[in-house]
């Protein structure tokens, strides 16, 4: 039998209370922390959204297209037939400003609807609702991009993120003309995927391949097309261009360093030029590989598309250097092409007149070929 005096009984009674108090105390702050931490970063998420969306908003614009449209009227009294001008609405999308001059980048499709490019006008309208007419500077012949510019200074304009740093999940907010009546409508979302190729069409029926785009499950709806895709630090990494229909909440963007090549020729030469190599070609996913038995499960596989233009454009570099319908360009000058470093992406980092090795698998041969790029 143990003896406890009653100095030993206060020791250890105070000994237990200070025990029980830290156990809880320590119980206390993990069930106080654990809803403290998620509230905050909840509201970290709202507030960088509102603060990317205060940010962009401003210099996106909607666009509308009209055209001069000749209507002839007759009188039946006198069988006079009288002819007038009118100015029909053609279209309308959106667009984004990228420099304080007023350069603004949107998709071609939103100013294709206009059948004649003299008959054509363009009429911007800011959020802050300046309007003005717009110039178009041209149309990238490889992307659905275009260029137009407005005539003023000290313009709000966007900051250029890079679309190459992007990640599945990453929060994104599209901006956008929704229904061309909705202006500066923003949707959030995440980045569903990336490298994907598809074909999109517009209103006219005109289908066009577009590879390497962003699919995100923010909303982009008709009238979105040429608003921008943003990141949570405010900065473009994506121009919206198409939803799938038959989906929920699927939608594509041109990633902004595809854009880039586009808006540095603008700036340097005012127009659009782009280097050509003159081929149509699938990026290699091994999903593709395996149900084609392809032999390489990486790079540009050289094929004709389905609306029944050519693999290899007739004249062109790559008809020259005799590349091959069927072939697999695996290189360029040493880099390795995937669904990150696609051959367009890496076609775009020379100019026209360079030469460029090319890395080929024909059959069960490797082949290099040497292609001389001109422009489009």
């Amino acid at each position: 039998m143990i003896k406890i005096n009653k100095k030993t009984l206060v020791v250890l009674f105070v000994s237990l209370s200070v025990v029980g108090a830290i156990l809880f105390f320590v119980v206390l702050n993990i069930n106080n922390n654990q809803p403290v931490i998620a509230d905050n970063l909840r509201l970290d998420d709202q507030e960088a959204t509102v603060r990317a969306i205060k940010k962009v908003s401003p210099a996106v614009v909607s666009i509308v297209v009209l055209e001069n449209v000749e209507s002839m009227t007759v009188n039946l009294d006198s069988g006079m037939s009288i002819s007038s001008k009118d100015k029909v609405e053609r279209g309308s999308g959106t667009g984004f400003i990228i420099s304080s001059d007023g350069l603004i980048i949107t998709n071609k499709h939103v100013i294709n609807s206009a059948a004649d490019d003299k008959q054509a006008e363009y009429k911007i309208k800011l959020a802050s609702g300046k309007r003005y007419f717009a110039q178009l500077i041209g149309r990238d012949p490889i992307n659905d991009l275009a260029i137009l510019k407005i005539f003023d200074k000290n313009l709000p304009y966007v900051e250029l993120g890079d679309s190459d740093q992007l990640t599945q999940g990453l929060t994104v907010v599209a901006i956008g003309n929704a229904l061309g009546q909705y202006q500066n409508s923003v949707t959030k979302g995440i980045v569903s995927a990336l490298g994907r190729d598809i074909v999109a069409s517009d209103t006219a029926g005109k289908a066009e391949s577009l590879g390497n785009v962003i699919q995100t499950d923010a909303e982009i709806n008709p009238g979105n097309s040429g608003g921008p895709l943003v990141d949570l630090n405010g900065k473009v990494v994506g121009i919206n261009v198409a939803t799938d229909a038959s989906g929920k909440s699927i939608g594509f963007a041109i990633p902004i360093n595809d854009a880039k090549p586009v808006i540095k020729s603008v700036r340097e030469i005012g127009r659009i030029v782009r280097p050509r190599l003159g081929i149509r070609y699938l990026t290699i996913t091994p999903e593709l590989a395996i149900d084609n038995k392809l032999a390489a499960t990486a790079g540009a596989w050289v094929s004709a598309g389905d609306d029944g233009q050519p693999a290899v454009v007739a004249g062109s570099p790559a008809d020259k250097a005799g590349i091959k319908a069927g072939d697999i360009i695996t290189e360029i000058d040493g880099v390795k092409l995937n669904e990150k470093n696609t051959l367009l992406s890496v076609v775009q980092r020379y100019k026209s007149g360079q030469k460029i090795g090319l890395k080929i698998r024909r059959g069960a041969a490797t082949i290099v070929k040497i292609a001389e790029l001109d422009e489009f």
